[in-house]
């Protein structure tokens, strides 16, 4: 099949995901209640709730996708998803202005091995050596 027809629903929809959008909706409404299907401890804030498939509840599912969007992380992000590239960096302001710019779930990736310098790996590598 080379080309895909989508309802006028279907349309619609990926209208207002792509081009028009509201971080009330995206956050708030958009987050399926059958996607939270069964109840556990939830693995960012350690209450016992309804969980996604993820082990998180709602609130921490929320705070995963606005992180990350803050990161950059494209393909991890469900309000990404279609989102032509030119609109992606308006996303990430409007979620920097209405949550702030701190990562509120994940730890950031900050001195890696792949980022470190080749002297830093070389240092490293001497001290594990010396224990």
């Amino acid at each position: 099949m080379n080309e895909v027809y989508l309802t006028e629903l279907g349309q619609s929809q990926l209208t207002e995901a792509t081009l028009g959008f509201d971080l009330d909706d995206i956050f708030d409404d958009a987050l399926d209640e059958s996607a939270f299907q069964f109840e556990g401890k939830c693995q960012g804030c350690d209450l016992f709730l309804p969980l996604d498939d993820l082990g998180l509840c709602e609130q921490c599912t929320g705070k995963l996708e606005r992180d990350f969007i803050r990161e950059r992380q494209w393909d991890y992000s469900a309000t990404a998803f279609g989102a032509p590239p030119e609109k992606l960096e308006e996303i990430r302001k409007a979620v920097i202005d209405q949550y702030g710019e701190r990562l509120e779930l994940i730890v950031p990736v900050k001195g890696s091995e792949k980022t470190d310098s080749p002297a830093k790996r070389r240092r490293r590598k001497a001290r594990r050596r010396n224990r």
